[in-house]
């Protein structure tokens, strides 16, 4: 019964880290989150060049705003295990100012990027960029970072419940 255990927390384990190993490719690929925003697009040389040169601008303001931001994170990591909502709290008011900053740096690079687009390409990433908004919102409702689960039927397996 204990090997029985023991295999299939192993096996969790190794699919937990498969998904992180996956999620942090798409990230460094640029699939994941500014990437989404380029979702359907083919960019053309010139529009590579001007994209890379104003996410460049951007980078660095951004990441430095991050690294400030970074010890409440980690003190709301922390609060958050421990369950202390008030800790919790505390630590994302500390970082409101900063995440405000952040949000506004990302808004400017967004309509930016936009303008060195084509007509055609700036169509596209408009409807992604709403994409992004309602999937941000539908977030919001259901909590902070929660995906509602559609509840599954009870009952035995191959028996209708009529």
């Amino acid at each position: 019964m204990a090997g029985i255990l023991a295999i299939g927390t192993m096996a969790q384990a190794q699919s937990t880290a498969t998904q992180q190993q996956q999620r942090h490719a798409m990230r460094k690929e640029g699939n994941g989150g500014r990437g989404r925003l380029f979702r359907g697009i083919t960019l053309s040389d010139a529009e590579k060049t001007r994209v890379k040169a104003i996410r460049a601008k951007y980078g660095t303001e951004a990441r430095s705003l991050r690294e400030s931001m970074r010890p409440a994170m980690q003190e709301m990591q922390s609060a958050r295990q421990k369950h202390d909502s008030a800790a919790m709290k505390a630590a994302r008011e500390r970082t409101a100012s900063e995440r405000q900053n952040l949000q506004v740096l990302m808004q400017r690079e967004r309509a930016e990027i936009r303008t060195a687009l084509t007509a055609q390409n700036q169509q596209v990433f408009d409807a992604n960029v709403k994409a992004l908004e309602q999937r941000r919102a539908e977030r919001g409702k259901n909590g902070r970072g929660e995906r509602v689960r559609k509840a599954k039927p009870r009952g035995r397996r191959g028996v209708s419940q009529s």
